[in-house]
């Protein structure tokens, strides 16, 4: 390491303008999710049988969720796709423009979630009780609060569009592993117990109710912390927490913001009213689907893993949106290229834990659960397109293409309604099914009008905004040859290790070394040295790996290691450095970039671009 990368601070690392912040950004946040897992196994295993024991009362919870969900996007209009859009650009060079679009934000969320709760208490009290619903009014009541005051989150999403991901690691695991989960449990209970004591209304129904508000309370404490974290940003910028909720951003933004949001989230509105119809369809034509759709609920949760990719926060806006067309293109190719890497891992963990996935409701008896494993597999080929899926929507947001994402969606929605009311009115398909083919419906159904969306996207995208180069090779053939040997050497070592332990000793004693192995030495000592030896790795990847793991934190732990051992491994490949992109004028770029933000800042931070 040279005396210039000595100078470089880890702080002036996370305000350097590159790639390697929402890499570094990756590793911070990875022992978190780990510890976040563990915390995940404790609740599930302990808890959930006594907080949850009926998936009925999560599924009671979802269908109130649903039928609200399109009424609250449409009065969220205003706000529509509007951070990372506006935040990513004015952080550039008008910082003072940004701090009014976070006023717009505050202001505007207030006003309609002060709309929002009353429009729906009146409907929960004065109609429902004539309906099939009336069993959901004080769900329906409880759930409406969530919008009011509607903004608690708008500290967190800026500092994400900011690619402050140090922040926003410690922020997920603070509000979503601690706060949601301990008052979660905290009103549950209270739930739970209350409707013991009161048959009227039931043990049921009183854990729906319960989780419902301390799905909304722990929101509170999650803004107090995320608020502190933004104002220290906000010194950087010469501004305080107060400036914020001042009201002095004017009709210039209001009319630009609206508008913007009007035409972002009206097709998403469109496609937010298919949901919902779909759901209708659903509850009124298949028995129980309050309860296959809490099961396939818990199915996501155990896969959502391969929804893992790089976020690129505001930077594609950064980037573009100041004429720095090669960098945001670059930006594409690394995430693509990183995505891939962390794709591949994943596939193989998510398919080695789902051999143990009936086992461990049994340890934890979880029996009414049961039934959620089949959905693993199916939610998982989903979920793969996942994270390039929405590497294309960030492109087109960040770059300001609304009109052709508004005509994608629109034609989404219709394609999929029409789809949706073939297989369930017409054809009735899940009506006379087996549970297999409602599983495999419920969770892939309309997977080929996904990946049909996202493929036209991308070569929209290509043709009239920015030349991609994706590297192919480093994104899926290597990545996944080595996916493919885990795989393997993971089901040897279920088959002859793990089931003898299980059977001989518990299933606790042989799951601990199956979870340390999987997710301690696959990834360093397995996984990612084999796609440096297939050539996934170049010079490029190396230099952006040093500085992650430089700002990664905790997540030193896995990052230095992988980078010293990769870097070992390079020297004996002859496939690394055979699969590069040219970097040169997005580094030529990047420079200019970083030397215009340092112009409109209160504090000047350091350039390291090697």
């Amino acid at each position: 390491m040279d005396s210039s990368e000595q100078e470089i601070s880890v702080s002036d690392l996370w305000e350097n303008i590159g790639f390697h912040r929402p890499l570094g950004g990756f590793f911070y946040k990875l022992p978190l999710e780990v510890l976040s897992l563990g915390l995940g196994f404790i609740f599930a295993g302990f808890l959930w049988g006594i907080l949850y024991p009926f998936p009925e009362s999560m599924g009671y919870r979802s269908a109130i969720i649903g039928i609200f969900s399109l009424f609250f996007q449409a009065m969220d209009l205003g706000t529509a796709n509007m951070m990372k859009r506006f935040i990513g650009e004015s952080n550039i060079k008008d910082p003072k423009k940004m701090v009014k679009y976070i006023q717009y934000f505050i202001w505007y969320q207030m006003w309609t979630g002060l709309i929002q709760t009353t429009v729906i208490a009146i409907y929960a009290l004065y109609y429902v009780p004539e309906s099939q619903l009336t069993y959901a009014i004080w769900i329906m009541i409880c759930h409406s609060l969530v919008q009011y005051p509607g903004m608690l989150r708008i500290f967190y999403n800026t500092l994400n569009t900011l690619q402050q991901y140090n922040k926003t690691a410690v922020l997920t695991f603070i509000a979503d592993d601690i706060f949601q989960r301990i008052i979660e449990i905290g009103f549950v209970l209270v739930g739970k117990y209350y409707g013991i004591a009161h048959p009227e209304i039931g043990e049921l129904m009183g854990i729906a109710i319960g989780a419902t508000v301390g799905y909304y309370a722990d929101d509170f404490l999650a803004t107090i912390v995320s608020a502190k974290y933004f104002a220290k940003v906000l010194k950087g910028y010469g501004f305080t927490l107060r400036d914020c909720f001042r009201s002095d951003f004017g009709k210039g933004i209001f009319k630009e913001c609206f508008t913007w949001g009007l035409k972002s989230g009206i097709p998403g509105l469109l496609m937010g009213f298919v949901s919902y119809l779909t759901m209708i369809f659903w509850l009124n034509n298949v028995y129980q689907y309050t309860t296959f759709i809490a099961l396939a609920g818990i199915a996501k949760v155990f896969s959502n893993p391969i929804n893992y990719s790089i976020d690129l926060g505001g930077a594609i806006s950064e980037s573009f949106m100041n004429d720095k067309k090669k960098l945001a293109s670059y930006y594409v190719a690394q995430a693509w290229r990183y995505t891939g890497l962390i794709h591949g891992f994943m596939f193989s963990i998510l398919i080695l834990f789902s051999f143990i996935l009936d086992d461990l409701y049994i340890c934890f008896n979880l029996k009414y659960y049961l039934l959620s494993a089949p959905f693993m597999f199916p939610q998982i080929l989903r979920n793969l397109q996942n994270p390039f899926h929405r590497i294309s929507n960030n492109i087109l947001s960040g770059t300001g293409r609304i009109n052709f994402q508004m005509i994608m969606q629109i034609l989404e929605a219709g394609v999929t309604l029409i789809f949706w009311i073939l297989i369930i009115l017409v054809f009735k398909i899940p009506q006379n099914a087996q549970f297999i083919t409602i599983i495999w419906l419920m969770s892939c159904g309309d997977i080929f009008i996904v990946i049909g969306k996202m493929l036209v996207n991308y070569y929209y995208i290509h043709k009239h905004v920015l030349k991609l180069k994706i590297p192919f090779y480093q994104t899926f053939i290597g990545p996944w040859v080595s996916t493919f040997i885990v795989l393997g050497l993971g089901y040897i070592y279920y088959r002859f290790i793990f089931n003898p332990m299980h059977l001989s000793l518990n299933f606790i004693i042989a799951f601990i070394p199956m979870v340390i192995i999987c997710f301690a030495l696959f990834p360093v000592f397995l996984y990612f040295p084999l796609t440096c030896i297939l050539g996934s790795w170049d010079d490029q990847t190396m230099k952006i790996l040093k500085k992650a793991y430089k700002i990664s934190g905790a997540g030193k732990v896995i990052s230095y290691p992988l980078y010293k051992i990769l870097t070992y491994i390079s020297k004996k490949t002859p496939l690394y450095n055979k699969f590069t992109i040219d970097d040169q004028e997005a580094m030529k770029e990047l420079k200019e970039l970083m030397t215009l933000k340092n112009k409109t800042r209160k504090e000047q931070y350091k350039i390291d671009i090697a």
